[in-house]
């Protein structure tokens, strides 16, 4: 009976002290990943019911704000060139995003997670020389200016994911999903500007 309470209590103190820490920033930050893609998600729904609604009523209602003018030929045809391009944009981050989520589950190795920013780091890479052969109208010279910053900020944030797969260090992943997210952010305003009631952000 002694030796079985000792050789318990020897079990029981040999469990690594610093696990459960490191289990807790595990899920801290992977809990932090899938409230931002929840919260992305829940502003595209958000935007599709009020489209709904929109068109649902009977009546059209006084609209507060003047209505959004009209595209040129020139601004439609731009937004039109860009959107070509912004698919595989979205697809790139799409990638970004849950390689990285991939990771911090422990659902992939740091091998694997090389290998997939590295494909998306080359489709931005792709996309960003796609964009600067566009000549963008003077009135969407702000816009593509933004994009191209989002562009360039989806590839900061690649080339910090590339660190863990090169030393291991988890932290590098908390420095490139903010960069990621407003990156995010900037499509979306984009998005806004250019593809009104068509675009939803993703």
């Amino acid at each position: 009976m002694a030796s079985q309470n000792a050789s318990s209590t020897i079990v029981v103190g040999s469990r690594p002290g610093g696990s459960r820490g490191l289990s807790r920033a595990k899920l801290l930050v992977a809990g932090s990943i899938v409230l931002a893609l929840l919260a992305v998600f829940a502003v595209s729904l958000v935007r599709e019911a009020a489209v709904a609604r929109t068109t649902a009523a009977a009546t059209p209602r006084p609209s507060l704000a003047p209505p959004r003018p009209a595209l040129t030929p020139a601004e439609e045809a731009y937004a039109q060139a860009l959107w070509t391009i912004h698919g595989d944009v979205k697809s790139a981050a799409y990638a970004l995003t849950f390689s990285g989520l991939r990771y911090k589950l422990e659902q992939s190795d740091g091998a694997e997670l090389g290998t997939r920013v590295r494909a998306a780091a080359t489709s931005f890479a792709q996309a960003e020389a796609r964009v600067r052969t566009l000549a963008p109208p003077s009135s969407l010279a702000p816009v593509h200016a933004q994009y191209l910053e989002a562009v360039h900020l989806f590839q900061q944030s690649a080339s910090e994911m590339l660190k863990v797969a090169a030393d291991g260090r988890e932290d590098h992943l908390l420095v490139a999903h903010p960069m990621s997210q407003a990156a995010s952010e900037k499509l979306l305003r984009v998005g806004n500007v250019i593809w009104p009631g068509e675009y939803l952000p993703n």
